[in-house]
C-alpha cells in the first residue's frame, strides 16, 4: 500500500502528493514492462533513464538542463565523467551514472564518486540501471560522496505499490522546481537517521529489552518495585501492546481506527479459553445453552484478529475496506474457518494449530496449504483469498 507523505501539505499539497505518487507508480509499471527488452547500457539510458528525468520535470533535450557525457577535470592526468549531469542555475548539481539493466554492482560507484568529488557544485549522485536508483550525498564530509546510498528506490517493487514514505519523499524532492541543492546533505542525513531509528525501534518492538521494558513501566506509572520478576511478567504484555498500537496506527491512516471490531485494545486481562456453546430449546420450550465441546483457543482468535487488521492494510480501495466488516469465523472441533458472509461461498481459509505452535492454513479457492510460524508470510495468499471471496458475491 502506498502511504501519504509525512509532511503536512494541506489539501492542495496532499492532492499534488497523491498525483505524483500515482505518476511514480505508473512510470514504474512502464519501466518494468520495458526492462525485458532493454539489452544494453545505451538502451537503458534511452528507454528508462531519460523518461525518469522527464518524470521529475527535467528536459533531456535542453543542454542547459541535462548534460550528457559530462566531464570534470580532477587533474590533468585524470578525467572524470558521468553519463548525465543535471544543472541548476548553470551549474551541475546532480550527477547520474548509468549501467545496463540488471548489471548494477558496488564496483560501479567509483566513476560516480570521482565526478562527485571533483565537481564542488554536485550535491547529489545517482547510480542506476534504470530500475534501481541509488541516491548518494555527502553526509560524512563536504563534497566527498558517501560510500552508501541514503535511499535506494526499486521500481520493480514500486510497480506493485510497494514504496515507503522515505523513498517517495526522496523522489518528490528531486523534482525540478523542488530540488534544493543546499539542503540535500541535511535531508540525506535525516533519512539515514530515520532508517537507523526505524531499524532500532523495530528490533525493540519485536523483542523488548529489559531496559526498554523498565522505561515503559516508568512511563506508564506501573506500581511495584522494578524486580526481574515484574519485568519478566510484563514482557509479553508489552509485546501485545506494541502489536495493538501498530495496528491502530495503520488503521488510523486509512480511517478505521474508530472501528471497535478491528481495533481491540482490551482494558482487562485476556480470559482463559472457553468452550463454545449453542442455544437450544429444552422440553419446556425455554432456550438453554448447550456445551458442544468445541474450545475456541486464544491462538484462533489471534489469527482472526490478525486477518482483519492485516487485510485492512493490504486492500487497495474503500469498498474492499468496508467489506472487512463482513468477515466472520466458525470454530469446529478440529478446524477454525474464516469466511466472508457465508462459510462455503466466501471461505478464505481453514486454520489448524500445529503440535509445536506452527500455523497451518488451507486457503480457498485452490486449497493451497501453508505451514508457517510467521503470519506475515501468508500476506499474498490471504489477500488473494479475500478478493476471490468478494468476487464470488460481485
Amino acid at each position: 500500500m502506498l502511504l501519504a507523505l509525512g509532511t503536512n501539505f494541506g489539501e492542495e499539497g496532499e492532492k499534488m502528493s497523491n498525483d505524483f505518487q500515482t505518476k511514480v507508480v505508473e512510470f514504474a509499471k512502464t519501466a518494468v514492462a520495458r526492462a525485458d527488452r532493454v539489452a544494453s547500457e545505451e538502451a537503458t539510458k534511452q528507454y528508462l533513464v531519460l523518461p525518469f528525468f522527464q518524470l521529475l520535470g527535467y528536459d533531456p533535450l535542453n543542454p542547459d538542463e541535462v548534460i550528457p557525457e559530462s566531464h570534470a577535470s580532477f587533474a590533468d592526468k585524470f578525467r572524470n565523467r558521468v553519463d548525465y549531469a543535471i544543472c541548476h542555475d548553470g551549474s551541475p548539481v546532480i550527477a547520474v551514472e548509468c549501467k545496463r539493466t540488471g548489471a548494477l554492482n558496488d564496483g560501479h560507484r567509483g566513476e560516480l564518486k570521482g565526478y562527485f568529488n571533483a565537481v564542488p557544485s554536485t550535491k547529489l549522485g545517482i547510480l542506476t540501471d534504470g530500475l534501481l536508483f541509488e541516491l548518494y550525498s555527502d553526509t560524512n564530509a563536504e563534497n566527498m560522496m558517501d560510500d552508501e546510498p541514503y535511499v535506494t528506490i526499486d521500481l520493480s517493487a514500486v510497480a506493485t505499490g510497494d514504496i515507503d514514505e522515505n523513498s517517495l519523499d526522496a523522489l518528490s524532492r528531486l523534482r525540478k522546481g523542488t530540488f534544493d541543492p543546499q539542503n540535500v546533505g541535511a535531508e540525506a542525513k535525516r533519512k539515514i537517521f530515520i532508517a537507523r531509528y526505524i531499524e532500532a525501534l523495530d528490533a525493540l518492538l519485536k523483542e523488548p529489552t529489559e531496559d526498554f521494558t523498565r522505561f515503559l513501566l516508568d512511563a506508564a506509572k506501573v506500581d511495584g518495585r522494578r524486580t526481574a520478576k515484574l519485568v519478566e511478567e510484563h514482557l509479553p504484555i508489552i509485546r501485545d501492546s506494541v502489536s495493538l498500537l501498530v495496528d491502530k496506527i495503520i488503521l488510523d491512516r486509512v480511517g478505521f481506527a474508530h472501528r471497535a471490531d478491528l481495533v481491540r485494545v482490551s482494558t482487562s486481562p485476556q480470559l482463559p479459553v472457553q468452550a463454545s456453546q449453542e442455544s437450544r430449546p429444552d422440553e419446556g420450550g425455554e432456550v438453554v445453552a448447550v456445551d458442544d465441546g468445541i474450545i475456541t483457543t486464544e491462538t484462533e482468535m489471534r489469527v482472526f484478529d490478525h486477518v482483519q487488521k492485516r487485510l485492512s492494510f493490504l486492500v487497495r480501495d474503500e469498498s474492499q475496506y468496508q467489506e472487512l466488516a463482513n468477515l466472520e469465523w466458525r470454530d469446529f472441533k478440529t478446524t477454525f474457518v474464516v469466511f466472508y458472509k457465508q462459510e462455503r461461498r466466501g471461505k478464505l481459509f481453514t486454520f489448524r494449530e500445529g503440535p509445536n505452535g506452527e500455523y497451518r492454513f488451507e486457503f480457498s479457492p485452490g486449497g493451497t496449504q501453508v505451514e508457517t510460524t510467521d503470519f506475515l508470510s501468508v500476506d499474498e495468499l490471504l489477500l488473494s483469498s479475500y478478493l476471490s471471496a468478494l468476487e464470488a458475491y460481485a
